[in-house]
């Protein structure tokens, strides 16, 4: 006879330690395992990473395409005898097709959070998981407008609040997918929950920041180390704020002592 018993537990933190910042995170840590799990993972999960950068620069030049017909337009940007109603329109356009690409790819992104998730609990992941994402779309696009929106009206009010609540909002999409949360309550969570560890996670995002621009000052090679890095740093964070929910299956009949062990988002 084969038995199945299944139990679940938590790695990491949960929602009420989150929320009450009654949980260690220290960014040397985040760091040094972030370091780790890129180099570890990298062989597997980099061309992950390449792949979605390809898709999402498709859907940006398709959004451009269909704003602007001509993308070469948008050179004209730096000619002298531009036309400022022109200039205008190519940077509407350009805004607009971001604002697409952004919102679209955003289950492929997803996707990928979920791989570096999963690396921080010690899993592998394969190409094929960054599909994963796609099974909550519509949750996962609608966080993204609201993110997206509010991010918009708050830099127009001061640039540097943007940048906070992209930063604020960085573990929402984890949460829709891993706890199942609604797409505003994700993102009250997320912004509640970073809050609480604003100093540490402000330090190490930075650093991250200050990573993207050297990588961009060599031709972007770097990014292809960089991009796995900070993908690992949201996993390792979202992490020790949240929790992730983890299933232990233990066999019986003839494979008594067989075990498997599996996030709640990722199939066996």
């Amino acid at each position: 006879m084969n038995d199945n018993l299944e139990k679940e537990f938590n790695v990491g933190g949960n929602i009420e330690s989150a929320l009450s910042g009654q949980y260690e995170l220290k960014a040397n840590n985040i760091l040094k395992e972030a370091w780790q799990l890129t180099i570890k993972n990298f062989l597997s999960f980099s061309p992950t990473i390449v792949l979605l950068i390809v898709l999402q620069i498709t859907i940006f030049v398709v959004a451009l395409k269909m704003q602007l017909g001509d993308p070469s337009v948008i050179f004209k940007i730096f000619e002298e005898s531009a036309e400022s109603a022109q200039v205008q329109n190519i940077i509407e356009s350009v805004l607009i097709a971001n604002f697409s690409y952004e919102v679209i790819s955003a289950p492929l992104f997803a996707g990928v959070c979920l791989m570096a998730m999963r690396h921080a609990t010690g899993f592998k992941t394969q190409i094929r998981h960054i599909l994963k994402g796609f099974q909550f779309t519509i949750p996962i696009m609608l966080m993204t407008l609201m993110a997206l929106m509010l991010q918009g009206i708050a830099g127009m009010v001061l640039p540097f609040l943007s940048l906070y609540l992209s930063m604020a909002f960085s573990n929402a999409v984890l949460l829709i997918c891993e706890k199942r949360i609604t797409p505003m309550r994700s993102l009250l969570l997320s912004l509640r929950g970073v809050n609480k560890k604003i100093l540490t996670i402000t330090a190490v995002y930075a650093l991250v920041l200050l990573m993207f621009f050297a990588a961009a000052l060599f031709y972007g090679i770097g990014l292809i180390f960089v991009l796995p890095f900070y993908f690992h740093i949201k996993g390792i964070i979202y992490r020790d704020m949240f929790g992730i929910r983890l299933k232990v299956t233990h066999s019986g009949g003839n494979s008594l002592n067989s075990k498997k062990t599996q996030s709640q988002v990722f199939d066996a």
